[in-house]
């Protein structure tokens, strides 16, 4: 008995080693690999590097799977289980597989190099719309190409597949045709960049900061915080306002004034107040214009209109509170008051 259970120990040793292997090794590899992997960084071309980083853990897993593998045909009472060990290699092939095309979908940044040597002329230093929509493309067809590689390891016939895919394609096309035109309108907004990730545009009547564009849809980002998803050929179809592209805002309003206002004090308070606004850093002084514009039901209208160079929205309305508050107390010192809405009631006299 002890003689049986030494022997069994012992051919248990070497999948016991493998085991622990399975565990360390792989860490050990990482940090080796992350350390070389940085010192070499400055030595190897980018796109190099983006693919060796991009298989470091791929490859510590291979690792793994291959010393567990190892350890589970060491095991004495496997031997002669051919269904069994022939399970093991597809599980093992169907992991090496995974794992390779992992590493091939982590290394979708190289899409940015490809693009980056055409920078000028599709405008990529701003933004990185293109390179985020190409590397969702790369990475479908990583999967498309990995689920096919899969298919084939565990015995579907994967060209038949293909076959029936092809003739049921134009039935499904024709089922799909808003989906397609949504893809093919996605790659318009792409090649033209009416706008990128990152800006505020106002698409009809939804206005917000482009969070994301897919094959489908364009995701914004409203000012109140709600997420607005807008299907790719709605988007196209639409006013598109870039807001990030403009080099200033309008601002135009009008200032009621009461009908007991002198025109002298109207011409003063139009003069001064046109010279205050082309005095503001913020204001393009061309742009300022101060006129009486109509006479209303109760107030004498002033019109004012400029454009402010303060582009953000919240910097804008910042700006315009301050000068709100500058033009109060300048209608003030001129002698100037506010209209409002009045009534007059004529009651006549009883005697």
């Amino acid at each position: 008995m002890p003689d049986f259970t030494f022997d069994l120990l012992f051919q248990l040793l070497p999948s016991a080693l493998l085991l622990a292997g399975a565990v360390v090794l792989p860490l050990l590899y990482t940090r080796v690999l992350r350390r070389v992997l940085e010192r070499l960084h400055n030595h190897l071309t980018e796109w190099l590097y983006i693919l060796f980083d991009s298989y470091v853990q791929p490859t510590a897993h291979i690792l793994r799977v291959l010393l567990l593998y190892l350890a589970l045909l060491w095991l004495p009472f496997l031997a002669g289980r051919t269904a069994i060990l022939a399970v093991l290699r597809l599980l093992f092939d169907l992991a090496l597989t995974f794992l390779i095309g992992l590493g091939a979908w982590r290394a979708a940044p190289m899409c940015r190099l490809l693009l980056r040597s055409a920078q000028n002329r599709l405008d990529l230093a701003t933004n990185n719309t293109m390179g985020r929509f190409f590397e969702n493309i790369f990475r479908t067809l990583v999967a498309i190409f990995t689920g096919i590689a899969l298919l084939d390891r565990i015995g579907v016939p994967v060209t038949g597949l293909l076959t029936g895919a092809g003739v049921a394609g134009l039935a499904i096309s024709l089922a799909a045709q808003s989906t397609l035109s949504n893809l093919i309108a996605g790659i318009t907004l792409v090649l033209e960049h009416p706008f990128g990730i990152g800006d505020y545009v106002i698409l009809g009547s939804s206005e917000g900061t482009v969070e994301d564009i897919s094959f489908r849809s364009t995701r914004i980002r409203t000012t109140d915080n709600v997420a607005v998803t807008i299907e790719n050929s709605k988007v196209c179809s639409e006013y598109i306002q870039n807001c990030n592209q403009r080099s200033s805002r309008l601002w135009q309003f009008n200032l009621g004034l009461t009908y007991d206002t002198p025109p002298e004090k109207l011409a003063e308070l139009c003069g001064a107040l046109a010279e205050f606004l082309k005095e503001q850093p913020s204001v393009q002084p061309d742009s300022v214009t101060v006129t009486v514009d109509k006479l209303n039901d109760y107030s004498i209208d002033l019109l004012v209109r400029l454009y402010l160079t303060t582009v953000p929205y919240g910097d804008f309305l910042r700006e315009k509170s301050r000068l709100n508050l500058e033009i109060i107390r300048l209608a003030a010192q001129h002698g100037c008051s506010f209209a409002f809405p009045t009534t007059t009631v004529d009651l006549p006299d009883k005697n």
